[in-house]
């Protein structure tokens, strides 16, 4: 059987049950890249340009780990992921992430490029490229997308419900109709008596290496973590109509789901995650903390992330925060 490996980074968070539940539709065994470790880092760091963003950094290294185990190499163009009136788009890296692989790592297997490009093709169009790049009957590549579709449906309700992307997968692959899977604030520690807000892409948040387990580490100090992926899509839409208009779909959603916890009584405290070295997410960081907080507001702290594995700052700056909201709360 063609195995055919999928890097355990960018896309992987938001589509990953569609991708392998398409790809073994069509006949192929998924391989999927290890969970990210030290010397994982190391290797995408060595590979890549310095002055790009750690999310790519860490997309290479994933792809270092799988290029000798797989048969084919799936990569992801992801050029615009919605459909509105305006022009809307992902990060240029992410557009020419597929290029930038194959300039910079020699030995790959054959690579099997999927586009995301809402605003000029269909995902239909896209998967019956895909089977013809495996030389599938037509028949099955359309039951094999309808599957795939019904299982990115539920793991996407999942996420809505308030899981990890690795909970929600869980419960979406195996057609579990109930919510599952644990929360953060729900495990050790102590009774969650905070709400915090965590809003930043899902390669960043629960990638749990480079995010030094930000979700756990919250919940070891007494805190309930609510995700923006449980920001229903309408809600970021309307909150969105405040602002400046924004040509990047993933950081609309960063401004959007900022916007809308900013403004719940029941949120504690707000944590804007970025990467280092990100153009737009700089941009709209800018804009949450200028535009968007105001007095009423609860705490916010922005938290920045890179490949360093040192966990003291990050530990440090997390605590700190959370004894901030302790202290306002008395005061209110």
């Amino acid at each position: 059987m063609l195995t055919v490996g999928i890097p355990r980074a960018l896309s992987y968070y938001r589509y990953f049950p569609f991708f392998k539940t398409m790809l073994e539709g069509l006949g192929t065994k998924v391989v999927l890249s290890k969970p990210t470790g030290k010397r994982l880092v190391e290797d995408g760091v060595r590979y890549c340009v310095d002055d790009i963003c750690v999310p790519v950094k860490l997309y290479y290294g994933h792809v270092l780990e799988l290029k000798d185990i797989v048969d084919r190499l799936f990569l992801t163009r992801l050029v615009s992921v919605e459909k509105c009136d305006s022009d809307t788009y992902t990060c240029p890296k992410l557009i020419g992430l597929p290029d930038m692989i194959r300039s910079s790592i020699e030995g790959l297997p054959p690579i099997i490029e999927f586009v995301v490009d809402i605003q000029n093709r269909s995902i239909h169009s896209s998967a019956r490229r895909l089977g013809e790049m495996l030389d599938t009957p037509p028949a099955l590549t359309r039951k094999a997308l309808s599957r795939a579709i019904d299982v990115q449906a539920r793991y996407e309700g999942k996420l809505l419900g308030g899981l990890t992307p690795e909970d929600a997968m869980s419960a979406a692959f195996s057609g579990n109709g109930s919510s599952g899977g644990v929360r953060a604030g729900s495990g050790d520690g102590p009774a969650p008596g905070l709400n915090v807000a965590l809003v930043g892409h899902e390669y960043l948040l629960h990638d749990h290496f480079i995010s030094h387990n930000l979700p756990s580490r919250l919940s070891r100090l007494g805190s309930c973590v609510t995700y923006m992926t449980e920001v229903p899509p309408d809600v970021i839409e309307a909150e969105l109509a405040r602002y400046p208009e924004i040509s990047w779909s993933y950081e609309k959603e960063l401004l959007g789901s900022a916007s809308y916890f900013l403004h719940r009584e029941d949120i504690d405290g707000v944590m804007l995650v970025m990467c280092f070295a990100c153009g737009p997410d700089s941009i709209v960081g800018e804009i949450i903390e200028r535009e968007v907080r105001t007095e009423s507001s609860p705490p916010l702290m922005t938290l920045v992330l890179d490949e360093h594995a040192g966990q003291a700052g990050v530990a440090t700056r997390v605590e700190a925060f959370v004894d901030l909201i302790r202290r306002s709360r008395r005061k209110s």
